[in-house]
């Protein structure tokens, strides 16, 4: 890969800078859109997002030294020098980062781990950025002339060579596991390597035009549209489970959520409780009444619902509890974040779920249930703790998909697995679970802003 050099009439120099300029407005507008839909796949996003900016800070710096070869001045002097180091510095980069984003590709499709080669590709591409800086003090691959234009030096097939390598080294290991991609990454793979693999020889016989930068710029870009395209698959494909999923679950949670035995115990306990305490009793029915109606107002939701409303049904549903069994069940709230949604009944569930079987199976029966929440980098963060008697989750089998021929004991925990794959379908959020017996139960969930 070699900066614009030559004496080529102006016109083709003027659509080389267009050409590369609209290439670096492209990528510009494709990692603000990567960005907006980074939730799909983060590390996969991130790692393409580097890729995109490599590549446009290397057409931003061949424009520049375009532009500026050939004029004189200390101030073009400067500019064309630290131009043309940023072209070459910014190649290798756009290699690094392409071997970050395909390396994280492999791995995520065939599990194994290609670190030692990923280390090969690193160490080609700091040998090639060292080169660079040593030829701003030591000239040995290319240098400039008293008219300011950029020319080669018998150690410029060292940059070839380079390049070369490291792209062939990619090659050789995303081959080795075609079979393993998708059709969007197979033409991924293929844009991004051999366009510019070619280029390159091109480039070689034809000294002047920028070929790899151009090719490297189309492969980009074509790496970015099949990005978008597995992107839309993605989505409608999880939008379909989604919609099976809510149809499921609604019908389970109408059927489930409002449980009689609670409704007739609660009044039960708020009947004897007048005979004590008639203002305790008072508040406890008022808790009872905001409890059902914040269930019976979101059991026809689709979507998502505001997390200050499902918060406050719980904080009925805990008083009411709390009164009942005489102040034995305790709560604190930490609401710090309080500004995004949450699918119906989630904060519900799992609060339910830390009472029946976390602190009520205690001896005694009596503990305190925490909730906290926060925003924290770019999302939302929901902490749930208790005391409770905690559980053996290898033993119990929570990672296991429930099925009916599995002991009662080993199903208790199907409130967690529902929760969390409505979690996943409805907000693109996580749910992790930390317990151990005798302790108690940490349950944290991570909604993505913005979902």
């Amino acid at each position: 890969m070699t900066a614009a050099m030559g004496s080529g009439p102006e016109l083709s120099r003027i659509i080389q800078m267009v050409i590369e300029g609209w290439g670096a407005f492209f990528c510009i507008v494709a990692v603000i859109v990567i960005w907006q839909t980074r939730w799909s796949d983060k590390r996969k996003a991130m790692g393409l997002i580097q890729f995109i900016l490599s590549d446009s800070l290397l057409l931003v710096s061949d424009v520049i030294a375009i532009g500026f070869r050939g004029q004189e001045g200390t101030g073009a002097f400067y500019v064309v020098r630290v131009a043309n180091f940023l072209v070459f510095t910014m190649g290798y980069m756009v290699i690094l980062s392409g071997v970050y984003y395909f390396s994280g590709l492999i791995e995520e499709r065939v599990q194994v781990s290609i670190r030692n080669w990923r280390s090969i590709e690193y160490g080609i591409g700091i040998l090639g950025v060292t080169m660079v800086i040593i030829n701003a003090f030591v000239p040995f691959l290319y240098d400039f002339d008293i008219n300011n234009r950029y020319y080669r030096l018998p150690g410029n097939w060292l940059i070839s060579f380079t390049y070369v390598l490291g792209v062939l080294f990619i090659l050789a290991l995303l081959l080795n596991f075609f079979k393993d991609l998708t059709r969007l990454e197979k033409f991924a793979v293929c844009s991004a390597l051999v366009l510019p693999l070619l280029s390159l020889v091109l480039q070689v016989l034809h000294y002047g035009a920028s070929l790899v930068i151009i090719s490297t710029s189309v492969a980009v870009i074509l790496t970015f549209v099949s990005h978008m395209m597995d992107y839309t698959q993605k989505v409608a494909e999880r939008e379909r489970e989604r919609e099976k999923w809510i149809a499921d679950e609604n019908i389970r949670l109408l059927y489930n959520q409002i449980k009689p035995h609670f409704i007739y115990n609660s009044l039960t306990g708020i009947y004897y409780g007048l005979d004590e305490n008639v203002n305790a009793s008072k508040k406890a029915l008022k808790d009872l009444a905001g409890y059902l109606r914040g269930s019976l107002d979101v059991l026809d939701e689709r979507e998502c619902v505001d997390f200050s409303k499902e918060l406050a049904t719980v904080k009925c549903y805990l008083e009411v509890e709390a009164f009942r069994f005489d102040d034995q069940i305790r709560f604190e709230v930490d609401a710090k974040d309080t500004d995004f949604s949450v699918p119906a009944f989630c904060l519900q569930t799992l609060v339910e779920n830390a009472v029946s079987h976390g602190i009520r199976k205690k001896d005694p029966p009596e503990g305190l249930i925490s909730i906290k929440t926060r925003f924290e980098g770019d999302e939302h963060m929901i902490e749930i703790t208790d005391d409770g008697i905690g559980f053996d989750m290898k033993k119990d089998n929570f990672e296991d998909e429930p099925s009916e021929e599995k002991p009662k004991n080993e199903r208790v925990h199907i409130g967690l697995r529902n929760t969390k794959k409505r979690l996943e379908l409805m907000c693109g959020g996580t749910l992790d679970v930390e317990s151990e017996p005798g302790k108690g139960t940490k349950i944290s969930i991570r909604i993505p802003a913005g979902e």
